[in-house]
């Protein structure tokens, strides 16, 4: 019964921390989207979806943690209904825990069970930037949605992918725990922001 009674215990406590630590990452991820003067655009789970009122019974009890692997998306537009040049999206990927994503595309998941354990897996964010490098009549979601992830190379290079520019970068989520690690990530964002921006205005004179 003791063991019955930790195992609820270590549940009630699994929930509580989750809670806390969202509470804590959230603001930090959209303190960094106001220091790059966007605005919201829309979140979604990368790996799994988001729960929903359908049977519960019938779908992957991942979704019941949409959060594990998460895609919070920013953007700073001028009219979605086209692409102007100089706009730009400002995507953090969240990976909680890298351990999940190896496994991608094998089907339910063991939670108990990964071949990656949770002592050497990382949680880390992938902060991705595109910025239009060219006008277009066709609205701006369907245009950026339509280019590949950056490299993440973290190497001050740009990718040119259709009507955008590609660049980014990667860290441990860890960093954003301290003031100065924040700090580090914003000046960073301002950089590539900085690189991206330059370079359609090197193309356009």
């Amino acid at each position: 019964m003791e063991e019955v009674d930790e195992l609820f215990w270590q549940v009630r406590t699994a929930h509580r921390l989750l809670v806390a630590y969202y509470q804590r990452l959230h603001p930090i991820i959209d303190d960094l989207a106001t220091f790059a003067d966007t605005v919201f655009d829309f979140w979604t789970p990368q790996l799994f979806d988001k729960p929903a009122r359908a049977n519960p019974f019938t779908k992957w009890q991942w979704d019941l943690l949409p959060a594990a692997v998460t895609r919070y998306v920013f953007k700073q537009v001028k009219e979605s209904s086209k692409v102007t040049k100089g706009d730009f999206t400002l995507e953090f990927l969240v990976v909680n825990d890298t351990g999940i994503v190896k496994e991608k595309g094998k089907g339910e998941l063991d939670a108990l069970a990964l071949p990656l354990n949770v002592e050497h897996a990382e949680s880390i964010i992938k902060v991705g930037i595109y910025r239009a490098a060219e006008n277009s009549d066709k609205d701006y979601f369907s245009q950026w949605n339509s280019v590949n992830y950056p490299d993440y190379q973290d190497d001050d290079s740009f990718k040119r992918d259709k009507l955008f520019l590609t660049t980014g970068f990667e860290f441990p989520i860890s960093l954003l725990l301290t003031e100065d690690g924040v700090q580090a990530v914003k000046e960073k964002i301002d950089k590539y922001l900085k690189i991206t921006q330059q370079a359609i205005s090197s193309s356009q004179s």
